[in-house]
């Protein structure tokens, strides 16, 4: 019963298994009856066969739609990769074996084959898709309408790293590329990106390379670059954007290494390259330490071989890809190849449900195809992948014994190698038209303390005059300002004092006016934008100070010195026209050549600020780094007030004023020996006329001083203005303080007149006989002009007593004359200072009554005293008789004050006057021969006592002179004032 049971058991279980295989069988032979076999036109090497066996044989072993697929492969194994003649011929070949009404082909060529075969197959509207070339040549639409890749292109890299300069904050950069498509093309796209934001990143240098292959032109490549480092170099470009080749990079680095464009100070970005071996295959001229320290820290952007999504959602398949793969070294674009394979698949799953041509659907079909592959979420757009593009970062470590490098290895360290490490990756959101965003895989590593600067931090150093100087010179000109107006109000006040009145105080009261404008100046030049809060109107207040401190400076020489060069010029024109007739200079003759030096200063400024005006501007100096931080550089910026032709009108000004303190320094120096107490100041003014020729000479030396040190600029160019002013200000009126404090009441007489006698060897004066014979000749000449003037002044009594004479009365001016003669002041014999000031009151009723008045003073005065007549004619002819030029008219001359002119019609030639003085002439001279050896043997025995003798008789008739000079000016200057 059990056997039974037994075998009733075993042949049920095997009726049923047989039944499930038959209905397997049954089932299996009826897909395959339905399935439909689709083949694959492959172009591609050797290297990627595996994965993509991998991937189909996955394919047809999932059922992907009811209508079940199988792919076979017409591959072209042995196709050499660039070879194009080799891979057009085998495109056609393949064409001819195959129908390729539902066909497309997928393929590794590179871009110079995928540029022929891609456009030979848009003819044929045939889709090609590449697994390994990323170039944007091949993304041209009009040209490549069925081309498509699978690997992110460059563009997407661009995106990449235009996110990473806004990630560390890089807003300027430099470009380097290889002339070529691939990546001039590269280069283009990323300005093209950062041209979008302009406001945000600043494209500072772009260069390209010409890199010829061969040894003949290694030289020639290595100048190239360097000259393009340096030029980088120079123009401080810290972020450097790279597109080129392998090799190319191996130069690059080379001599980035020997130029120093490493390092802290520098960032290399470029695009990142599927070997790391071919680093070392290239020859060059640096060890391979000098190149693993160039490209330490260097970033590059490049696809992943694998997703490094580990939360991504993937397929049973997927995951057995990468995890059979991943062990082993395979080429790098493997994981590509395989999720081309199952791009087709769902490409080819959703055409079967469709009746559009392969071409029409195509386009479609692949933009809405989205799954999780091998190399991530892989998705199209415009006929390029949207995918993962990561960020590594080439870091120099030590070689372990179990061959990791994990240990960083610093700059000093031999033997370091290069190993790379994934920083970021950038994945793309849901949406395809937004840029890719940044995720952190590694922190990564930097030369200093954090990313380097995308330029020399550049900090603007406004400098202007310290504080402290110019509080100093501030306070330096407040005492100034407080000196000129302290003597401004004496002037004012003793203005009558008889000192005061004959210094011309009007013009005084200029020079005050000048040296305080001058004071003024000094704070105006100080004045700067830092002594202003608020910014934002300074430069509207500094444009208006600017020309105020041109035309207060300009002016105030003007009106100080031109009122100095005026009174000067009055002293110089006294004393070289004294032989001539004279007129008063009145103060309104001094004022007026003041106004005429102000006038011209005024249509000058007023032209200047018109045609050029002066305005602030800001002038940067030569930028320099500070020593404990080379990526800070300090640039020195300042202000000044400039034109645009400010030279121009600076020599036009310097020639004005020079020729000015020029011809008053000149007139100075001929009135040098000159020391007036009619013009009681006449002295103080060439000193201090000399003092500003000197301090100004001197201060345009300050025009050569650097314009950055503007300090010690600033300190000079006040010090010579304190200088001229104070000494101007202080010669001119501390002498006339100090003579009214003396004499408050304006009763003592002024000094005689000095002119001192000067050697040109400073050697002490030695009378001899030949003084005394000069002087002896002296005084006939003069004897013989007085006899000459008595006889004039008989000629004049006569026709007042005589009434039978035409000419009954004379004239008020040739009375007045005749008073002046008999009246002038005894200088020999010195009175009280009462008394003369007694007889000048005299004088002055005697001058304001009339002719009567005049003609019976004249008539009474010759009598009682002919001696002061005497005296006072010698006084007028003194200098005619030292020139040997005397005349005397036979009737006075119509100027009022005035000494007899030499002119030609006042000659006597014919007169008994000149008679006379030619009679008395000879004999004096005869006289003066027959005694001239007995009064020279008589001195010789009494050598002592002569020279005595001889000196008081030259020191006497030198006095008379002075002080009937003297009394004349002064007379003549009280007279002019009042007037």
């Amino acid at each position: 019963m059990g056997t039974e049971s037994f075998r009733l058991f075993l042949v049920l279980i095997f009726v049923l298994v047989y039944s499930v295989l038959a209905n397997n069988y049954y089932d299996h032979h009826h897909l395959n009856a339905n399935r439909q076999h689709i083949t694959l036109n492959g172009l591609f090497t050797n290297s990627y066969y595996p994965s993509i066996h991998f991937a189909l044989e996955q394919v047809n072993a999932q059922l992907l739609s009811p209508i079940n697929l199988e792919f076979h492969l017409n591959e072209t194994e042995g196709t050499i990769k660039c070879d194009v003649g080799t891979s057009v011929k085998t495109f056609f070949d393949m064409m001819n074996r195959s129908s390729l009404s539902l066909g497309v082909i997928f393929t590794d060529a590179c871009q110079t084959v995928l540029s022929y075969i891609s456009e030979t197959a848009t003819y044929f509207r045939l889709p090609v898709i590449s697994f390994t070339d990323s170039d944007l040549s091949l993304l041209a639409k009009d040209r490549y309408p069925y081309f498509y890749h699978i690997v992110p292109s460059d563009h997407a890299h661009n995106l990449v790293r235009k996110q990473l300069l806004q990630y560390f904050n890089w807003t300027r950069f430099g470009l380097i590329y290889q002339h070529g498509s691939k990546y001039t093309l590269v280069a283009n796209d990323f300005s093209n990106l950062t041209a979008m934001d302009k406001k945000l990143f600043e494209v500072n240098l772009t260069r390209g390379l010409t890199y010829r292959h061969g040894s003949a032109w290694q030289a020639n490549n290595e100048r190239y670059i360097e000259t393009l480092l340096k030029d980088f170099k120079t123009r401080d470009v810290r972020i450097i954007i790279a597109n080129f080749n392998q090799t190319v990079a191996t130069h690059m680095f080379c001599q980035a290494a020997r130029e120093q464009v490493y390092g802290s100070r520098y960032q290399w970005i470029i695009l990142g390259y599927p070997s790391s071996s071919l680093w070392w295959n290239e020859p060059t001229h640096c060890s391979k330490q000098e190149i693993v320290r160039a490209m330490n820290g260097t970033l590059q952007t490049r696809v992943p071989q694998f997703s490094m999504d580990e939360n991504a959602n993937r397929s049973e398949f997927v995951s057995e890809y990468i995890k059979s793969f991943s062990k082993f070294e395979n080429d790098y674009f493997d994981a590509y190849a395989y999720d081309t394979i199952w791009s087709l698949a769902y490409f080819y799953r959703l055409k079967l449900t469709s009746n559009q041509s392969n071409t029409e659907v195509f386009k479609n079909i692949i933009d809405n195809i989205d799954f999780i592959g091998a190399t991530g979420r892989v998705r199209y757009l415009d006929g390029g992948r949207i995918g993962e593009v990561l960020v590594e970062q080439f870091v120099a470590c030590r070689m372990m014994n179990n061959e990791t490098c994990t240990i960083p290895c610093y700059e000093e360290e031999e033997d370091c190698h290069l190993t790379v490490v994934k920083i970021f990756r950038a994945k793309y959101s849901e949406s395809k038209d937004d840029p890719p965003i940044l995720y952190t895989l590694s922190p990564i590593m930097w030369h200093g303390n954090g990313p380097p600067r995308d330029r020399t931090n550049q900090t603007v150093q406004f400098e202007h005059i310290y504080l402290s100087v110019f509080i100093s010179i501030s306070i330096c000109s407040g005492i100034g300002l407080f000196m000129s107006c302290a003597f401004l109000a004496f002037n004012i006040h003793f203005r009558s004092h008889r000192y005061i009145r004959m210094s011309s105080p009007t013009l005084n009261n200029i020079i005050l006016c000048g040296c305080m404008l001058a004071y003024i100046s000094m704070i105006l030049m100080g004045i700067n934008s830092s002594l202003f809060r608020e910014k934002s109107y300074v430069g509207t207040i500094m444009n208006i100070f600017c020309p105020i401190r041109v035309w207060i400076l300009c002016i105030s020489f003007t009106l100080a010195f031109g009122s100095m060069f005026s009174k000067t010029w009055r002293v110089h024109s006294i004393f070289t026209n004294i032989n001539t007739t004279k007129r008063g200079i009145h103060d309104s003759r001094l004022l007026a050549i003041v106004g005429v030096l102000l006038t011209i200063d005024l249509i000058f400024l007023i032209v200047w600020q018109m045609l050029d005006p002066i305005r602030r501007v800001l002038v940067y100096s030569a930028p320099h780094r500070l020593k404990d931080s080379q990526d800070t550089e300090i640039i020195p910026c300042r202000e000044e007030c400039k034109s645009k032709n400010m030279s121009l009108w600076f020599v036009v000004l310097v020639l004005n004023k020079g020729l000015l303190m020029f011809y008053g320094s000149f007139l100075s120096w001929k009135t040098r020996h000159v020391t007036m107490p009619a013009l009681n100041d006449s002295r103080y003014i060439g000193l201090s006329v000399y003092i500003v020729f000197i301090c100004c000479t001197l201060g345009s030396l300050v025009i050569f001083i650097p314009s950055e040190q503007m300090q010690f600029s600033y300190f000079l160019r006040s010090f010579f203005i304190v200088i001229c002013t104070t000494a101007t200000v202080c010669l001119v009126f501390v002498p006339k303080i100090i003579e009214v404090y003396r004499d408050p009441h304006s009763k003592k007489r002024q000094p005689k007149v000095t002119t001192r006698l000067h050697s040109s060897h400073a050697r002490p004066i030695i009378l001899t006989m030949e003084h005394l014979s000069a002087v002896l000749s002296d005084n006939q000449d003069l004897k013989l002009a007085i006899s000459m003037q008595e006889e004039t002044l008989n000629q004049l009594i006569n026709q007042l007593n005589d009434p039978q004479v035409e000419s009954k009365t004379i004239s008020a001016t040739e009375s007045f004359e005749i008073e002046r003669l008999i009246v002038c002041n005894d200088g020999a014999d010195e009175e009280d200072d009462e008394e003369d000031d007694d007889e000048e009151e005299k004088e002055e009723e005697d001058s304001s009554s009339g002719d009567e008045s005049h003609l019976q003073f004249i008539t009474n005065n010759i009598s009682s005293q002919p001696g002061r007549v005497v005296r006072a004619v010698s006084l007028c002819l003194f200098n005619k008789a030292q020139l040997g030029q005397i005349s005397w008219p036979e009737r006075a001359s119509t100027g009022r004050y005035s000494i007899p002119s030499q002119d030609n019609r006042h000659r006597v030639s014919s007169s008994a006057s000149k008679s006379l003085l030619r009679q008395a002439y000879q004999n004096s001279i005869s006289i003066f021969k027959n005694n001239r050896n007995s009064e020279y043997s008589a001195v010789a025995k009494n050598n002592h006592s002569s020279s005595q003798n001889i000196e008081q008789l030259f020191d006497g008739l030198v006095l008379l002179d002075e002080t009937r000079l003297d009394d004349m000016i002064e007379t003549d200057l009280i007279s002019t004032a009042n007037g």
